[in-house]
């Protein structure tokens, strides 16, 4: 990547290129004031986390980066910009779904295969502990795995 002059990366965390396919769930307006306290959230084994699910609409997607700190996604339904997004992430070496509380920060759309598309860049507010580790232990075999590529 070429770091044009006057630009600066603003992200804590570095990106990793990623295809991932992704599940998710617009959160209702004031949802998000006490999803921090379920147990997906707090006290919950990663294991438990299907089981915990409720009854609502969820979308698909596919993640074109990922990080620690956020990641963007592209997928057929709308997003609004400061709204909050439960995604839920299967990474292809775990068993386990990864369930993480994220609120968009950029909204857009794009024309493409004969239909209009909506990607997001979301930043992730919170994920069970255990996913952390997850998430982390991807993040760098993706990005060693990438680095072999070049």
């Amino acid at each position: 990547m070429t770091i044009q002059q006057g630009w600066m990366e603003q992200r804590k965390f570095e990106r990793v290129a990623a295809s991932l396919k992704i599940s998710y769930r617009l959160l209702e307006e004031g949802e998000q004031n006490g999803i921090l306290d379920l147990p997906r959230y707090s006290q919950t084994t990663a294991e438990q986390l299907p089981h915990l699910s409720q009854k609502f609409h969820v979308y698909h997607a596919i993640t074109r980066d990922i990080s620690m700190g956020g990641m963007s996604i592209s997928g057929e339904k709308p997003f609004t910009e400061g709204g909050h997004v439960e995604i839920y992430l299967q990474l292809p070496q775990y068993n386990v779904q990864l369930t993480l509380l994220s609120v968009v920060m950029r909204a857009s759309s794009f024309f493409q295969t004969g239909k209009t598309m909506y990607s997001a860049g979301v930043k992730l507010l919170a994920l069970n502990r255990e996913d952390v580790a997850r998430l982390e232990r991807f993040l760098l075999a993706e990005k060693l795995r990438q680095g072999t590529q070049r």
